[in-house]
């Protein structure tokens, strides 16, 4: 499979890229900033990276409307982690506030059915996270598959398109794990495309 990795700035993205090429996919790597220059019909799907904090939306637009654009327009399943999962919410003009109590290290969260249903995750699960804000009032457009505690959106994915994103980080912790959950994300995905 010909995975398009589109790099967000994150500090894991050395991680990233070693777990999905340890997952026996071949990779292509994009900066978010030359995301306009891809042509999306050469890959299979889209894997958008975590990235550093935004201070407000007008900083986020400006910074990522290249990708924001991608997201809207482009046909490829597309998986979000961290911000690539906010943005995929901000693509559709929805807030992603910033939280009272930012996350960082490994915590709980809860896969509902649905959730379980596409991934084949259990119902708790520790997951690595590392953001300061969250999806509080998921969009309509998307379904809820994963909440922490705060009942902060941790996975979604779209009613209609081949949208699936993440809050957590798949890509931190033991190797094999993480392909392991990397595996899943991406049979998941690739399982909404055949659906919609």
């Amino acid at each position: 499979m010909n995975i398009l990795l589109v790099n967000n700035d994150s500090d894991t993205w050395e991680e990233l890229q070693r777990v999905v090429n340890a997952a026996g996919h071949k990779v292509t790597t994009v900066h978010h900033e030359q995301i306009h220059n891809v042509h999306s019909e050469h890959y299979d799907l889209a894997i958008l990276s975590g990235g550093w904090w935004y201070t407000d939306y007008v900083d986020l637009l400006n910074e990522y409307a290249d990708e924001l654009q991608f997201i809207m327009m482009n046909p490829i399943p597309i998986l979000g982690i961290c911000i690539g999962m906010q943005l995929m919410h901000v693509a559709l003009n929805q807030a992603v506030p910033v939280m009272d109590d930012p996350q960082s290290g490994l915590r709980e969260i809860s896969v509902n059915d649905a959730g379980r249903e596409l991934t084949g995750f259990p119902a708790r699960m520790t997951v690595h996270k590392n953001h300061t804000r969250a999806i509080y009032e998921t969009d309509p457009h998307f379904e809820i598959l994963a909440t922490s505690d705060h009942n902060f959106t941790e996975m979604m994915r779209h009613r209609s398109k081949p949208l699936l994103g993440v809050q957590f980080h798949p890509e931190v912790g033991e190797t094999q794990d993480c392909v392991k959950v990397m595996r899943s994300l991406i049979d998941a995905l690739l399982s909404m495309k055949k659906t919609n």
